[in-house]
């Protein structure tokens, strides 16, 4: 499916590395060349030179950026200096893409032309997301979703979307503000949704656009069918950490706050089972409550630091989300 050039022009896609399996990497770059106008890659570690000339023949006629940081700023400023960079470029859409995700060429059209249906019919779409589907070819649900009357292959509403694969229009990330920086990784996507909602948009899965999709390294199955992401422990403590906060906003809805604050025992319990009880997988779970609760943010250097060396008061807290003003990281 070759989109017309004045279509592509509206749309930059983002793509968020760090430690890529190569090959991967450039099948995604491919899959997109024909979709969009730029492909922008924020390396949160190095590229070569070879495999940035890889990557550009990868994009065909689509123009190839390399952001490059020079140090691992996390998910939330890479977002941010992709959405300038769009901004830059006159785009209306943004596509936020991960090394875990293998989307289908077609897909950022696919999206567009959703996001152009429920402007039609009024809606205040903010993002829209494709399907995950797992390794086993199985549709995840990941999020709340109303039912829709007209069938399962109609847009459905979501209380988030996952952000690898997610099309947002700029004018609405420019309204709703930045992606916070101080959570670093995880439940960033989570926090904007929720924030997007409470200022009036809507959030939207749509089923008809299904994406290969790998969380983590896998999943946890618990008895009467519940499912846990499996993560290492510094990601555990990333969530746990930055759930917690979230639950000091006033625009995350009261049922989310009890359905985290419910289900946290049984994480516990899953993960540390899970990983057989390991000191790492109890510290970071132990830190990510503690620096949770204190609203100590940031990047997760200290996560795995047993708790019974660290104490509750020797950390330097972290500095605050500041919004728009975050600093966005520029190309070297």
């Amino acid at each position: 499916m070759t989109v017309p050039i004045e279509e592509r022009a509206r749309c930059l896609a983002g793509i968020v590395i760090y430690r890529p399996q190569f090959e991967a990497l450039r099948r995604l770059v491919a899959s997109l060349a024909s979709d969009v106008a730029t492909v922008a890659i924020y390396a949160n570690s190095p590229v070569s030179g070879d495999e940035q000339q890889a990557l550009k023949d990868a994009a065909g006629i689509a123009e190839l950026i390399i952001l490059r940081p020079g140090l691992n700023r996390g998910l939330g400023a890479a977002y941010n200096a992709l959405r300038h960079l769009a901004g830059a470029r006159d785009s209306e859409f943004l596509l936020l893409l991960d090394q875990d995700s293998t989307p289908r060429p077609g897909m950022a059209a696919a999206l567009t032309a959703t996001h152009r249906r429920l402007a039609a019919r009024g809606e205040r779409a903010a993002i829209v997301g494709p399907q995950p589907i797992d390794p086993d070819g199985e549709a995840m649900r990941l999020s709340a979703r109303e039912i829709s009357p007209q069938g399962g292959a109609e847009p459905l509403r979501a209380s988030f979307v996952i952000s690898s694969g997610s099309l947002i229009r700029l004018d609405a990330l420019t309204a709703i503000g930045d992606f916070r920086t101080d959570y670093f990784i995880d439940a960033i996507d989570i926090e904007w949704c929720l924030r997007a909602s409470a200022a009036g948009y809507s959030i939207w899965v749509d089923p008809a656009v299904p994406m290969p999709h790998r969380l983590g390294q896998g999943v946890i199955r618990l008895p009467l069918g519940l499912l846990l992401t499996d993560q290492p422990p510094r990601r555990l403590y990333t969530y746990v950490r930055n759930q917690l906060a979230m639950l000091r906003l006033r625009h995350v809805p009261g049922r989310h706050k009890i359905k985290f604050l419910l289900s946290l025992p049984v994480r516990f319990a899953a993960h540390l089972a899970h990983h057989r009880f390991s000191a790492d997988c109890l510290a970071a779970l132990t830190n990510g409550v503690r620096d949770g609760a204190l609203a100590r943010l940031g990047p997760p250097d200290q996560a795995l630091i047993p708790f019974w060396r660290f104490g509750w008061r020797n950390r330097a807290t972290a500095p605050r989300f500041v919004g728009d003003a975050a600093a966005t990281p520029q190309p070297l």
